[in-house]
């Protein structure tokens, strides 16, 4: 559910970049073709494109770039931005483009998930029946954290019929928060990014407090190993339907997908 990708002529340079500024080597080398070939060797069917756009007048453009990925192995999401003049105009152009919803990432776009500000957005991508998906918790390459446990709590409180994930078990580094202010409530949580950082005990108590019909399977691929987080699920002690809920089953309901349209994805 949450890998990026690159248009070629860019993909050098921006991968580069984030690997200079947290201090990580990537697994792949960003590229649309780099990802299909980490699917084949991790044996993952489909995978979940997340762009970000960095201003908001990147959001458009991006969005008509990311749409025309689209394929039997590839759903992309939109990028959304706050300070978007029109932000349901955008929404309207997602759904016309068949994209299912759209990421923010409160580190990198410098605003609070729960900022009343946004609440017209918030309420148009409900309208629309939009996934709000959002980085959560800390950014290894920046020293503010905007995306806290507290935030998300107050937004979904604000805005119950919305439809939000929350990457990183619902916040990088900050999951005693989790634990405290989101676990059980009606939000999915993606397992990304999240190993060397959270121990095997603290994400099965993550899963079992939160509920393992929502949690979801993602790798945050260039920047998370697939093959290595596909085989660290399959080793822990989960049930075999646990398992499949996680790798699929709960994306294939979430992205309203027959279950057999998924057999092993991410």
């Amino acid at each position: 559910m949450h890998t990026h990708v690159f248009p070629d002529q860019l993909a050098a340079t921006a991968v580069a970049a984030v690997c200079r500024a947290c201090a990580i080597a990537p697994c792949f080398d960003g590229t649309l073709r780099g990802l299909h070939s980490f699917m084949r060797h991790a044996d993952i069917a489909r995978s979940v494109v997340q762009p970000v756009a960095s201003k908001a007048s990147q959001v458009r453009s991006i969005n008509d770039w990311v749409a025309a990925l689209a394929d039997d192995s590839i759903i992309p999401f939109g990028a959304m931005h706050p300070d978007l003049p029109d932000p349901v105009t955008e929404m309207e152009h997602l759904v016309a483009l068949g994209i299912p919803g759209f990421k923010l990432h409160p580190e990198y776009q410098a605003f609070s998930p729960d900022e009343e500000r946004l609440d017209p957005l918030y309420v148009a991508a409900a309208k629309y029946g939009l996934i709000v998906y959002f980085h959560a918790g800390e950014d290894i390459a920046l020293p503010d954290v905007r995306s806290t446990p507290q935030a998300f709590a107050r937004l979904l409180d604000r805005h119950p019929d919305l439809t939000v994930v929350l990457a990183h078990m619902g916040g990088w580094r900050q999951w005693d928060e989790v634990l405290r202010d989101l676990a059980g409530r009606d939000v999915y949580l993606d397992r990304s990014f999240t190993l060397p950082y959270l121990d095997e005990e603290r994400f099965k108590e993550l899963v079992a407090a939160h509920g393992v019909e929502k949690v979801l399977f993602g790798s945050d691929g260039p920047w998370g190993d697939l093959s290595r987080d596909v085989a660290q699920l399959r080793a822990m002690p989960f049930s075999r339907d646990a398992l499949d809920a996680i790798l699929w089953r709960n994306a294939a309901s979430l992205l309203g997908l027959p279950a057999e349209a998924l057999l092993t994805s991410e």
